[in-house]
């Protein structure tokens, strides 16, 4: 197996506007180097003997991957970091005395690399784990504290996958994004907002939805678009950006398909909602799809779209096998949503690794909807939204900051597409006859 190195790359210039300012900040990224390089270097932090153990046994199994030291506690995690330099660590949450928040914080700050958080599968440990996400680690692995036994396999599977995205990770990027800074792009968008307070006019980044193909629309009981959100690794703390910054009022239904185990997405949802200037809730079966409320999938679920007796959008959630590496999957969502809102659908890429999503945005153009991908430069992982661009069933490749603008570009044309339908005299008065 060809090991997967870093080295260090300038970014290329992305996207097609000749507007597009030069990147100033963070001007470097990791990638996999295309020959023989050595192993990724790994740190093992956890203050139990046996899980200590059994990961590093896990890891030196592959031959890119090796195990540089272990610690059973915070101040053993920091040394090791300091003598080690590894380029991966893993790291326990929950440790006597310096806890894993606090190493995290302590290496963020002062040597920086990628962590992947070892988390108990239990409500606590998904707010502590989305806390670790917020405050700078890549990703997380959830260990089932309630089972009697270490499921070893399912374990071996996520942390060689998991150790080599965060290598891939563009640390720099993810830096800028938890600490606050954001200079990568010239649009502006505007201060969150309270629930119900109405947001001022903004600038919008330049494009153009003229070139979209609408031929196949196809009318539904629900006059209203809705906006299907595909993310993985990354896409956390991203996602609490775009949906702070969403208009009120939102005249279009939010799904959010997170990669993310139960517990996990129900803790996810709530965070979204306390940010979100409208409702954002774990979707159950049966739900109503509504403009103006934001629903997220239950994790180890598939989320369809399915039609009621009288013939409204409703939510089906569903645990049967579809033979997709994902549960719940972007690609059945988006698939499932194209099938019953045709046009009025707005697939939206985000940050992660793998090419989920890339049969639902084909589904999504076959029906004449419209799709939005994040940029190499802002995703921490540009794998889906990668497979999405490179299969060209991406509208518009844009930044993690013209992503919600794009989005509100979309719906509007939706609703005015819509609206000059109408005949003149039952036209809302807000939208002009003959504008585009």
């Amino acid at each position: 197996m060809i090991g997967v190195g870093r080295e260090w790359v300038k970014f290329d210039e992305i996207g097609t506007s000749s507007e597009r300012p030069p990147m100033d900040t963070n001007p470097f990224r990791w990638k996999p180097m295309k020959t023989n390089s050595p192993p990724i270097r790994v740190l093992v932090v956890d203050d139990s003997a046996f899980i200590r153990n059994t990961l590093s046994t896990m890891l030196m199994k592959f031959p890119d991957v090796q195990v540089v030291g272990t610690a059973k506690n915070g101040m053993e995690a920091i040394e090791q970091v300091k003598r080690s330099q590894p380029d991966v660590m893993t790291l326990d949450v929950d440790m006597p005395g310096m806890n894993g928040l606090a190493v995290l914080d302590y290496v963020m700050a002062h040597c920086p690399l990628p962590v992947i958080m070892i988390s108990a599968l239990t409500n606590e440990g998904a707010g502590v784990t989305l806390q670790a996400l917020e405050r700078g680690a890549v990703d997380f692995i959830p260990k089932d504290v309630g089972q009697k036994h270490f499921d070893i396999d399912w374990i071996e599977g996520q942390l060689h996958d998991k150790v080599r995205e965060a290598y891939q990770a563009q640390l720099g990027v993810h830096q800028a994004r938890h600490t606050g800074v954001n200079n990568i792009s010239s649009v502006s968008v505007s201060h969150p907002q309270k629930k119900g307070e109405t947001r001022a006019a903004i600038r919008r980044p330049d494009i153009s939805w003229e070139g979209v193909n609408r031929a196949a629309t196809q009318q539904t009981h629900d006059m209203f678009p809705l906006v299907v959100i595909g993310s993985s690794t990354g896409g956390p703390n991203l996602l609490k950006q775009l949906v702070r910054d969403l208009p009120v009022p939102f005249p279009a239904s939010l799904i959010i398909i997170q990669h993310m185990p139960k517990f996990f997405t129900k803790v996810f949802s709530e965070n979204l909602n306390a940010v979100a200037p409208f409702p954002i809730r774990e979707a159950r079966n049966g739900d109503r799809l509504e403009p103006g409320v934001g629903l997220v999938a239950p994790g180890d679920q598939h989320l369809f779209i399915d039609r009621q007796a009288n013939g409204r959008a409703a939510i089906k959630i569903s645990t049967e096998s579809v033979h997709l590496p994902y549960r719940p999957s972007v690609d059945c969502a988006m698939a499932s949503a194209a099938e019953h809102f045709g046009s009025s659908v707005i697939g939206v890429v985000v940050s992660g690794m793998g090419n989920d999503g890339v049969v639902g945005c084909q589904k999504i153009k076959e029906h004449g909807g419209t799709v939005l991908v994040q940029n190499e430069a802002t995703a921490l992982l540009y794998g889906m939204p990668r497979a999405v661009v490179e299969a060209g069933w991406a509208d518009a490749v844009v930044s993690d900051v013209q992503l919600v603008e794009c989005m509100v570009q979309a719906v509007e044309a939706i609703l005015e597409e819509r609206a000059l339908a109408i005949p003149v005299g039952l036209r809302p008065s807000k939208v002009r006859n003959g504008s585009g």
